[in-house]
C-alpha cells in the first residue's frame, strides 16, 4: 500500500511539473508599487514665558513642560512606464502629523492625508494633479539636520495661540491643497540645470473630496471656507543647481499670490483673532503677493545657506499694513554617520491666530493687533545613523518674540530627543 501511495504521488508530481513547464507565464503588471514611510518617536522638554493670553487681571493658563510625541507616515507610490517612454504614477501619503486645519496639534491617533496625486512625466516635463505642496517645493533655505531646528518639530511643543509661526519656506511646509502643478524638464548640462514649476489651486488649504460651495468662512454650512480665506492661488518657483567641482550650488526664487474671499478673516482657523468687521476697519483679508529668494552652497561635507521672504499681505486684514518679512541663515556638516547643524530665523509680521486681539480694533490701533515686531529662533541639532534608516536625533531651539508691548513678550526653549526609523 505504501509503495502504491508513493507511486501515485510521484505520478501526480510529474504531471504537475510538466504542466507548469508548458503553461503560459503569468502576465506581469506594468505597475509597480512601493511602500515606505517613517515612525518618529520624540521626547520633548519645553518652556514658554507666556501662557495662553487672557484678559487683563486674569491669571495665565498654566503650561506643561515635558511630553512624548509619536509621528508616523505611510507613503504608497505606484509607477508605470509606457512603451513610448512616458512615465506615470500616483502617490498617497497618510500621516498623523500637524497641519493648519488641526492648529498644528497633530492628528493624535487619527490619520490624515499628507498628499494624494497622480502624475505623468516625459520629454514635456512633469504634471502633478491632486493634493500636494506645489511648486514651492523647489524653494531652498537654511540647511537643517535631524528634527529640523528652526524648520522642524519644535513648533509641535509650543502653543499657536501664544507663539507666532514663522517659516523658512515662507508659507508653512505642511500646506497642501488640491491643485495642478507643472514642472518643466531640467534644462542645461550635466553640471548646470534649471527647472521651473507653476501651481494653480482654486482654494488654499482645501483638499481631498471637499468642494467649496460657499465663499464664506462659516462652520455651520457644509463645504464652506474654514481654514484659509484664499482662492485662485498661483505659485511659481525657479531652481538652479550647479556643480563646480568640488563646490555645489543650489539657488531658488518663488512667488505666491492669492485672492481673498468675501468673508471675514476672523471667521477662518488661521485668522481666528483678526480684527472683526465690528471695528472701524473691516475684517476681510487682503489679496496677497509673496516672494522669496534662497540658496545653499556645499563643499566637502559642509553646507551653508539662507533665505529671505517678503510675505506681502498674507493672512493680514485690511488696515494691517506693516511689513511682513523673514530670513534664515544656517549650516550643517556631515561626516561618516554623524550630522550636526546650526540655524537662525528672524521675522516680523502678523499672526492673527495669536490670542491677543483684546479690544484693539479701532482704525488708529488696528495695525498693532497681533503684529510681531521681532521674532528670533536659534537652533542647534545633531543626528547619528546607527544603521540604514535608523537615526537618533537631538534638537534645541531658543526663541523670543515681541508683540505690541512687553505684556505680550514671549520667549522660551524646546529640546527634543528622537528615535526615527525610515523605511
Amino acid at each position: 500500500m505504501r509503495k502504491l501511495l508513493l507511486a501515485t504521488t510521484a505520478l501526480f508530481g510529474s504531471v504537475a511539473f510538466i504542466g507548469a513547464a508548458h503553461a503560459s507565464p503569468a502576465p506581469t503588471s506594468p505597475i509597480t508599487l512601493n511602500v515606505g514611510g517613517y515612525v518618529d518617536f520624540v521626547a520633548g522638554f519645553y518652556h514658554e514665558a507666556e501662557g495662553t493670553d487672557q484678559p487683563a487681571g486674569t491669571a495665565l493658563t498654566p503650561r506643561t513642560s515635558r511630553d512624548f510625541e509619536d509621528e508616523f507616515k505611510l507613503n504608497f507610490d505606484a509607477m508605470g512606464k509606457a512603451s513610448n517612454g512616458m512615465q506615470y504614477g500616483a502617490n498617497v501619503s497618510l500621516w498623523n502629523g500637524p497641519e493648519a486645519s488641526n492648529l498644528w496639534r497633530g492628528g493624535a491617533n487619527t490619520v490624515d492625508i499628507s498628499s494624494a496625486y497622480v502624475w505623468m512625466s516625459g520629454a514635456f516635463g512633469k504634471l502633478l494633479l491632486g493634493d500636494a505642496h506645489g511648486a514651492s517645493d523647489l524653494f531652498v533655505y537654511a540647511p537643517t539636520v535631524g528634527e529640523g531646528q528652526i524648520d522642524g518639530r519644535y513648533m509641535d511643543f509650543v502653543s499657536p495661540l501664544s507663539l507666532a509661526r514663522f517659516y523658512a519656506s515662507g508659507i508653512d511646509n505642511t500646506e497642501h491643497s488640491t491643485n495642478v502643478t507643472y514642472y518643466t524638464p531640467k534644462v542645461g548640462n550635466d553640471d548646470n540645470k534649471v527647472q521651473l514649476g507653476i501651481t494653480y489651486e482654486p482654494n488654499m488649504y482645501d483638499y481631498g473630496s471637499n468642494v467649496v460651495k460657499f465663499d464664506v468662512p462659516n462652520t455651520t454650512l457644509g463645504n464652506s471656507r474654514s481654514t484659509s480665506p484664499y482662492q485662485d492661488v498661483i505659485k511659481g518657483a525657479l531652481e538652479y543647481t550647479g556643480n563646480f567641482h568640488p563646490v555645489n550650488l543650489a539657488a531658488s526664487a518663488q512667488i505666491i499670490t492669492g485672492s481673498s474671499s468675501a468673508g471675514s478673516l476672523s471667521g477662518t482657523t488661521l485668522g481666528a483673532f483678526a480684527p472683526t468687521a465690528s471695528g472701524a476697519v473691516g475684517g476681510q483679508a487682503m489679496d496677497f503677493t509673496a516672494f522669496g529668494l534662497g540658496t545653499q552652497v556645499g563643499f566637502g561635507g559642509f553646507t551653508v545657506g539662507g533665505s529671505w521672504n517678503d510675505m506681502g499681505h498674507y493672512m493680514a486684514a485690511h488696515g494691517q499694513n506693516k511689513a511682513q518679512t523673514d530670513w534664515t541663515l544656517g549650516g550643517k556638516y556631515e561626516f561618516d554617520k554623524v550630522a550636526v547643524g546650526v540655524s537662525y530665523l528672524n521675522g516680523e509680521g502678523y499672526d492673527n491666530l495669536l490670542n491677543g486681539s483684546d479690544g484693539a480694533t479701532a482704525a488708529s490701533t488696528v495695525n498693532q493687533v497681533n503684529y510681531v515686531s521681532n521674532f528670533s529662533a536659534y537652533g542647534v541639532g545633531a543626528a547619528y545613523t546607527w544603521f540604514p534608516g535608523l537615526t537618533s536625533n537631538a534638537d534645541a531651539v531658543l526663541f523670543n518674540q515681541d508683540v505690541r508691548d512687553e505684556r505680550d513678550h514671549n520667549d522660551g526653549y524646546v529640546f527634543l530627543i528622537s528615535q526615527k526609523m525610515t523605511f
